[in-house]
């Protein structure tokens, strides 16, 4: 099992089991300072004695509270005063408490680890351990060495457990916030897939009642058929709304296509749609069915169009379908139906081009003597569409 599969079970219980363990070898750590103050009270006289056990006290209450706030991760500003006292009262220890305080040595070299950050925090241990070595000068040469390299292991490996805990903890938030930031994406998906499919079949519903009411009384069969048509929208649209919770829905860009030429057409708008080619990868077909149902919503939504065309060219590996309409409003701004669409809230144009961008496509939109185009630019090799969906789809 490699360790990123066992950090994957890293949770809340680990992280408290970590940082139990870390506090629990400093803690008991700071058992060492028993070695120069059973030396002071037995071996020098009553003034010195008094200095070295209030001198190594302090340190070594300095030494637990940075060290056990690391653990907690609650360091502070206050810390680095602390830090500065600490440092004063070690160089003083030496003095004190004689050749036996090398036992405590290791206290101030992890306090810079665990307190300061980055390079400030390699410099300071080094140079703490490098100063012990100073101060221990004129002791035994064996002695001396051994502790030095006691302290330098001993401060090395409580610093490494202390950050380990901390880089736990750091973990543990992250996924947090990554879990939270995926239910927020998949919220706004959800929310734009309730669009895309609400949105048309709900144009599709109010334009067709709006008909009906125009029909004349004597042609009940016709207002008949008319309602018909509207129930089995709405019950599509029922359909698709489960189908959407479900996260089973499957767009057809042939299906689509077929429904937007007979809605578009019933609604008095002639339509000329040119042939996709069949070698469209899944993914792009998706896009472009959720592309062309959005555009028609739009046109229902947004124009007085009487004319809409769909064409399509090829270049190399990329495919530019055009959807043009002719029937662009007076004042309603940049793009027509787009501004219009925006101006009152609306995100289906957004939601395209997220879905375009998801298979490596982009769309444009432009006015033009009349004429709103919506340009969809894709990949129209399979092989290049599903390597930039590999890449980039996050959904």
């Amino acid at each position: 099992m490699g360790t990123s599969q066992r950090l994957r079970g890293v949770g809340p219980g680990v992280v408290r089991l970590a940082r139990a363990g870390a506090g629990v070898f400093l803690v008991g750590m700071a058992a060492f300072a028993a070695v120069p103050l059973a030396e002071a009270l037995g071996a020098y006289p009553p003034l010195r004695a008094a200095a070295a056990v209030l001198l190594i006290i302090g340190l070594t209450g300095c030494y637990l509270w940075l060290a056990v706030r690391a653990v907690l991760d609650r360091g502070g500003r206050r810390d680095l005063a602390v830090l500065a006292a600490m440092s004063a009262v070690a160089v003083a220890v030496p003095f004190a408490a004689g050749p036996t305080w090398l036992s405590v040595g290791f206290m101030l070299p992890l306090a810079f680890a665990v307190t300061l950050h980055g390079r400030w925090a390699v410099t300071g241990f080094f140079a703490s351990l490098a100063a012990g070595l100073v101060l221990s000068a004129g002791q035994e040469l064996s002695w001396v060495l051994f502790g030095s390299l006691q302290n330098l292991l001993t401060a090395g490996a409580l610093a490494g457990l202390t950050i380990f805990a901390t880089l736990l903890a750091e973990l543990q938030r992250t996924r947090e916030e990554a879990a939270k930031l995926a239910v927020t994406e998949e919220r706004l998906r959800f929310a734009r897939e309730l669009h895309d499919v609400l949105g048309h079949n709900l144009s599709v519903i109010a334009m067709r009642t709006e008909l009906a009411t125009r029909i004349p009384a004597e042609e009940i069969g016709r207002l008949r058929r008319e309602l018909t048509e509207v129930n089995e929208i709405a019950r599509r649209s029922l359909h698709d709304v489960r189908a959407v919770v479900k996260g089973y829905r499957e767009m057809s860009l042939e299906r689509e296509l077929s429904g937007v030429r007979r809605v578009l057409e019933t609604a008095g708008v002639r339509c000329d749609f040119a042939e996709l080619p069949p070698s469209l990868s899944p993914e792009v077909r998706v896009a472009l069915a959720w592309a062309v149902r959005e555009a028609a919503t739009n046109l229902l939504r947004h124009s007085d169009a009487t004319v809409c065309l769909l064409g399509v060219e090829t270049e190399d590996d990329r495919i530019t379908v055009t959807v043009a309409n002719d029937g662009v409003r007076q004042g309603n701004g940049l793009a027509g139906q787009g501004a219009a669409e925006t101006s009152v809230g609306g995100s289906g144009l957004a939601g395209l081009d997220e879905r375009l961008a998801q298979v490596g496509g982009r769309s444009e939109r432009h006015i033009e003597d009349g004429w709103f185009t919506l340009s969809l630019d894709v990949p129209g090799r399979p092989q290049a569409a599903a390597l930039t969906s590999a890449t980039g789809d996050r959904r």
